[in-house]
Order: structure tokens, then sequence, then C-alpha cells
């Protein structure tokens, strides 16, 4: 397949596998009985794993110069560790357990899929933006359509649309020829090390935690959220479809605007804040579209800078270790710290007050965008 659909493509067949999983899991494992505190646990655990062994995909792609087959073993795993939902499922008693434990090693094959794709898409000199908007696209499309198939399936159809996504996206992978041209200059763990002590590369970090706090904690709960307020699951799909449009609307014009990376960053947290904002106080069916407009925005903005900030601190031949660093000690930790608190806070305020607390840490995101800009800004956006 030609470069220039194989890569887009890449994104297309993930995000469009995934999406029911990311939209619908909490309602899966609510129809199973699990608690707002069980399915905390689940989505903490699913995004610890990830923030454990994410770097070591990293390590292991920039080592043997193939991250392609990296994300062919990764893909496979994750695809197979999903069969423990429908088990659980059959189960007659509780399956916390076999689904904390399947869900964690899916994410072990999940995490490096979306960085790996980053770093490949970055390497080749291809715009970022443009790519990751077929993701943002077949997210939309997917979700959607799944929304309202759910009113007539089993919410186990999520989990066998991600089987067969992935499938699909080995094939593509094993179309990836590996980087013969990238020369990293000393110890591989010695230059990760440098990497992580730069000022600029922990700046970013600190923006990608909050960016994981807020985005993963709310879309954990936003099914649920759909439900408390009395709109459904056909509804949820409709939202996180404007969501997308959002998404990939700003993906395709982000690159021609001349703000810089950390006033994207500033931008991007106030979007979450007044989608979070709008979730918590006008839970109709208009508000919660307009809501989901600007969560769309502000994930869009701030991914774009966060990636082409992280490819910019990396040396030659350490840019599949930065992303993975990325999404995993920034997005991914502070993900796993939302999921906790917001699986807290539904229990003891409610799921829609809960995203008033979401409004809130997402203004925190929003003024780090200013240390972003004095202290990460190599250059202003239309130049990566």
């Amino acid at each position: 397949m030609d470069s220039r659909y194989r890569y887009p493509a890449l994104y297309f067949v993930f995000f469009a596998a995934f999406s029911g999983f990311a939209a619908f899991r909490n309602v899966l494992l609510e129809e199973m009985g699990m608690s707002g505190v069980e399915m905390g646990i689940v989505g903490m655990v699913m995004i610890i794993a990830g923030v454990v062994v994410q770097p070591l995909w990293g390590f292991v792609a920039d080592y043997t110069r193939s991250p392609a087959r990296v994300l062919v073993v990764a893909a496979t795993v994750s695809a197979l560790a999903l069969l423990s939902y429908p088990l659980g499922a059959s189960l007659s008693g509780d399956a916390f357990l076999l689904i904390t434990a399947g869900t964690a090693l899916f994410a072990v094959g999940r995490a490096p899929i979306v960085p790996l794709s980053n770093a490949l898409v970055l390497r080749e000199g291809f715009d970022y933006g443009y790519a990751r908007s077929f993701g943002s696209t077949s997210f939309g499309i997917a979700v959607l359509a799944i929304g309202f198939l759910l009113a007539y399936t089993t919410t186990l159809l999520v989990v066998y649309l991600y089987i067969a996504g992935m499938v699909v996206f080995v094939a593509l992978a094993l179309t990836i020829p590996d980087d013969e041209e990238s020369i990293l200059e000393g110890g591989l763990g010695t230059q990760a090390l440098g990497l992580l002590a730069r000022r600029q590369f922990q700046v970013v970090l600190v923006a990608a935690f909050l960016l994981g706090f807020v985005s993963r904690s709310g879309d954990a709960f936003f099914s649920v959220y759909m439900r408390a307020v009395g709109l459904g699951d056909g509804y949820t799909g409709a939202a996180w479809a404007a969501k997308t449009v959002a998404e990939t609307v700003v993906f395709l014009a982000v690159g021609r605007t001349a703000l810089s990376y950390g006033s994207l960053v500033s931008v991007g947290g106030l979007g979450f804040a007044a989608g979070y904002a709008g979730l918590a106080v006008f839970p109709t069916l208009g508000s919660v579209l307009l809501a989901n407009v600007g969560l769309g925005v502000g994930l869009a903005l701030l991914f774009f800078a966060l990636v082409n900030l992280a490819h910019d601190c990396a040396p030659d031949g350490l840019h599949s270790t930065a992303q993975t660093l990325l999404t995993s000690v920034g997005v991914g930790a502070g993900g796993a710290l939302g999921h906790i608190a917001a699986g807290w806070l539904v229990d003891a305020v409610g799921v829609q007050s809960m995203f008033a607390y979401l409004a809130a840490a997402s203004v925190i995101l929003a003024l780090v965008g200013i240390a972003v800009h004095a202290v990460a800004d190599s250059r202003a956006p239309t130049a990566a």
C-alpha cells in the first residue's frame, strides 16, 4: 500500500475498532453488576498497565528499529485479551477479577499502538494532524453506528468489533518497512534518561498528565452520565460523533494556524473546561452535543501540540520512546489517577456533579499552557 494511505489507514482502523469499547465499556461493566468504584478500579488497572509497559514497548521499537513489528505483536495481544469479557459475562458468579486481569492484559497490548503510530507518522515527515484526523472520523462514525446497534443487540458487540478490527490493523502494519535511517548517538537508556531530565520535556509531561486526568476520566463515565440524565445509548453515539467531527476539523486545520504550541494547550484546556461545565449544568441533548464539540476541539488542540513537542524534544533514533513516555508517564498516569478520582466522585456526588470537578481541573490545564509557551515551545505549529 502507498505510504500516503497506509498511515491514515492505521488510525482509521484502530480508532474505528476501539470506539465502541472506549464509549461503552462501563455500560458493559454496569450490566455485569459492577459498582462505580469497581468500574473505576478496572479503568485504573487498564491505565496503569499501559503506563508500566509503554516505555518498554518504545525501547524495543527503537532498539530493533522495527516499530511496525511491535505493533503487530501488540495488536494481537490486545485482541486475544478482550475474550475475557464474553467469558466473564457467561459466568454465573462475580467476574470482577477475571475482567480486571483481562483488561490489564488488553492494556498491555493496546498501550503502544497510538504512540508508535504517531512516531511512524512523524518519522516519515507526514502531517500528524492530517493522518490523525482519519482516526477521529472513523471513531465518530463507528461509535454513532454502535450506539444505535446496541438497542438491538448485546453490548458485547463492542468486544467483537475490536477483535475484527485488529485483524485488519495487523495486515496493514505488516506492510510498513523497518527504520534503517535513524542513528542514535549513545546508549538507549542514557538517552532516555537525558530526555526525561530535560526541562522542556518535563513541562510537556505535566501538561500531558493533566490531559490524561481530565479526558480519560470524562470519557470513561460519559455513557453512564447519558443514562443517568435519561438520554440513553443512541444519543451517546450521537454525542461522541459530534465530538469526533470537531476533532477532525481541528486536526485538519490546526497545522495552518500561527498559534504557538503553548497557546494551543491553553485554548485546548479551556475547551475541556467549557465542555465539562456544560455537562454539569445543562443535561439536555442540545447542550450535551455542544459540550462535546468543545471537548473535541480541546482534545485535538492538546494532542497536536503535545505529540509534536515530544517529537521535537527527542534525539534522532529515540522518537518511539519519546511518544511512549508522553502517553505513559504523561497521559496514562494522569488517566489512572483520573479514573480513581472520577469513580469515587460518581459514588460520592453523582456522575453529573463529577463533571463540575473535571471542569475545574481543566482550567488548571489551561494555565499550564503558559508554562509550555515559556519553556517548551520550540516553534509554531505551522513549522511542524
